[in-house]
């Protein structure tokens, strides 16, 4: 029988935070990550193994916990992300500077 989150001060619901409406949480769990990123644990360990999030381990836990803010910044797109347009069909000769002997 589970006790009761009042109890344990364990939250009901993991994205609770949410309903919170402007407080911003630090950092949150893998868990909660995940539901809010539709990210798999792999991609977000690539992404911390790769310096594109931070993780968080508070002292005396064994709990590994992800920066909220560089969770932001991964899923925001930047604007020097931008890739020109591709133009469509095959594309074109460059001219010859010189004929081959």
């Amino acid at each position: 029988m589970a006790a009761r989150p009042e109890i344990t001060g364990r939250a009901i619901d993991d994205l609770v935070w949410l309903r919170l409406g402007d407080i911003e949480p630090l950092a949150v769990t893998f868990k909660v990550a995940r539901r809010i990123t539709g990210l798999g644990n792999t991609t977000l360990w690539k992404h911390a193994k790769n310096k594109r999030i931070r993780l968080i381990r508070p002292l005396g836990t064994r709990r590994t916990l992800i920066d909220y803010p560089s969770l932001k910044k991964l899923l925001s797109p930047e604007p020097t992300d931008t890739l020109p347009p591709r133009r469509r069909g095959r594309p074109r000769k460059l001219p010859m500077t010189q004929a081959a002997p």
